[in-house]
C-alpha cells in the first residue's frame, strides 16, 4: 500500500475531556434517540413476556439508513388496552416509551403510535435489529415484534479522508496539521473551519487545479457557532492524492451548546474513502474542554500518523 506507516499512530485524548461518561439516564449515549419519549436505562427486553397486546404493521418505510440520520418517522399500531410503546435498538444501552395516540378505525380497540427518531453517528454498521413490545396500565408486556435494518458506511470519495463525527448537538472542530515544508522547524500548515483549505500557493504563483486537489480541504463546519445544522460531522478530504508524511488531528471543543458532554470519534480512510487504515479513535468532550483556546493548533490531538 502506497507509502502508509502508521507506527507511529498515537491514540491519546488529551486536555482531560475524555474521561467522564455521558449520563446513563438521560438517552445521550444511547444510539437510538426518540423525540419526546421517555428513556429507559438497559436494553429492551426481548425475551417471552404477555401474549398480548401485540403491535402490528411497525413502519419504518426506508430501512436503509446510515449512522447520524436524524427525523426518522417510526409508526404503527397497538391492541386493545395499550397504552404505550417500547421502542429499542437490540444491543443499545436503552430504549424508549412511546405513548400510543389515537384509536385506529379499522381495528376497534387499536391504537395508533407514532415518533420521530435519530440514530448517534456511533451506531455500528451493519444489520440490525429495531424491537417493539406493546404494554398496558396495569404492568402487561405484550410479545415483541422486530423490525430488521441496516446501517451503511457512509462513503466520502477521496485518496485520502480524516473524518470526525460526534453525538450531539454541539460546535466541535476538525484541524488537520499537514506534513510540515521543511524538516526541523518547517511551517506547519493546518487545515481548519478558519482556513479549510490545504493550498498554500508561494508569492507570486498562480495555483492550479492539480495543486487544490492535493491540497486537501474541509467540507463542512457543522454546528458553527450553534447554529444547528444537524450533520455533527466535518471531513478532511483530498479527492487524488495526498503529501506524504506526518499528519496530526486535532479534535477543538469550540462549544458545547447548551448540551452536557459530546462524544467522537475520528477516522482515516484510504482508497475512495472504503478502506478505514486505523481503528476508530473515540473520545468525550465535556465543559472543561471548551475553556482552552480555539484557534489553530488547539485542541485534544486525537491521532498521528504517517501517510
Amino acid at each position: 500500500m502506497r507509502g502508509l506507516a502508521f507506527g507511529a499512530a498515537v491514540a491519546g485524548m488529551l486536555l482531560g475531556g475524555c474521561s467522564s461518561s455521558a449520563d446513563p439516564g438521560s438517552g445521550t449515549s444511547a444510539w437510538l434517540r426518540i423525540q419526546g419519549a421517555q428513556y429507559i436505562p438497559g436494553p429492551i427486553d426481548t425475551g417471552p413476556r404477555d401474549d398480548e397486546p401485540i403491535v402490528r404493521n411497525p413502519a419504518t418505510l426506508n430501512n436503509d439508513l446510515f449512522p447520524g440520520v436524524s427525523n426518522k418517522s417510526i409508526s404503527g399500531f397497538a391492541g386493545p388496552k395499550s397504552t404505550a410503546v417500547l421502542i429499542g435498538l437490540q444491543g443499545d444501552v436503552g430504549h424508549w416509551v412511546v405513548p400510543v395516540q389515537n384509536t385506529d378505525p379499522a381495528y376497534p380497540g387499536d391504537y395508533t403510535f407514532s415518533c420521530s427518531a435519530s440514530f448517534s453517528p456511533l451506531t455500528p454498521v451493519g444489520d440490525l435489529s429495531l424491537f417493539f413490545r406493546a404494554t398496558t396500565r396495569d404492568g402487561k408486556v405484550g410479545p415483541a415484534k422486530l423490525q430488521p435494518l441496516t446501517m451503511a458506511a457512509t462513503q466520502i470519495p477521496g485518496a485520502l479522508v480524516i473524518s470526525l463525527d460526534w453525538d450531539t448537538q454541539a460546535d466541535l472542530d476538525l484541524h488537520v496539521q499537514l506534513p510540515s515544508d521543511g524538516v526541523d522547524g518547517g511551517t506547519v500548515n493546518e487545515i481548519w473551519p478558519r482556513k479549510p483549505s490545504g493550498l498554500t500557493p508561494a508569492p507570486g504563483s498562480t495555483p492550479t487545479v492539480d495543486d487544490g486537489m492535493q491540497a486537501g480541504y474541509l467540507d463542512y463546519d457543522s454546528n458553527s457557532m450553534c447554529v444547528i445544522d444537524g450533520r455533527r460531522a466535518e471531513n478532511v478530504i483530498f479527492p487524488t492524492t495526498a503529501p506524504h508524511g506526518r499528519y496530526v488531528v486535532l479534535v477543538d471543543t469550540f462549544s458545547l451548546c447548551s448540551e452536557v458532554t459530546a462524544r467522537w470519534r475520528v477516522q482515516v480512510f484510504t482508497n475512495g474513502g472504503t478502506d478505514p487504515v486505523l481503528p476508530p479513535v473515540f473520545g468525550q468532550s465535556t465543559d472543561i474542554d471548551t475553556r482552552f483556546p480555539h484557534g489553530q493548533g488547539q485542541g485534544a490531538r486525537a491521532l498521528v500518523f504517517d501517510y
